[in-house]
């Protein structure tokens, strides 16, 4: 997996191409003369300010960072956002196939919380931080709608 920073001297670049959605989580990049390119959203993280797409079978994590940011980045700064996340939302529309945790289990970082299969693919949706969980909203087998709330963080 490749990660890009993308930053304001990189938007300037993207600012002449047509964004068309093709369909849910699916787009079009095209710049007038040139080939059109397809993308699929994965994930995207507005808190961590990151997203998780894929080109031509090859997956890419994208980094957004303003001025701010980058300076803070040079100074040796990172900004905490763990205590942001206390939720576990659906990325895209799907069904739960499994919950790998029960309430009030503690899960660290990186551990699974459960398996959202979306457009034929399985996709584990992840703790990003130490924490218990405090409710579950889903059961097994019910689909779910982009945004749902599906379990509480604690």
């Amino acid at each position: 997996m490749q990660t890009t920073v993308y930053t304001a001297q990189l938007e300037k670049q993207l600012r002449n191409y047509e964004v068309e959605e093709l369909s849910e989580g699916i787009y079009r990049l095209h710049e007038p003369g040139q080939i059109a390119v397809i993308i699929e959203v994965l994930a995207i993280d507005f808190d961590l300010k990151s997203m998780k797409i894929r080109n031509n079978h090859t997956i890419y994590e994208l980094e957004f960072k303003n001025d701010l940011d980058l300076v803070l980045d040079k100074m040796g700064i990172k900004r905490s956002v763990e205590t942001l996340n206390t939720d576990i939302k659906a990325p895209m529309p799907g069904k739960v196939i499994a919950i790998l945790v029960g309430p009030n289990d503690q899960v660290k970082k990186g551990d699974g919380i459960l398996i959202l299969e979306a457009m034929k693919m399985e996709n584990v949706l992840k703790a990003s931080a130490d924490c218990t969980i405090k409710t579950i909203h889903i059961s097994t087998g019910v689909n779910v709608e982009k945004g749902q709330l599906l379990v509480e963080l604690a």
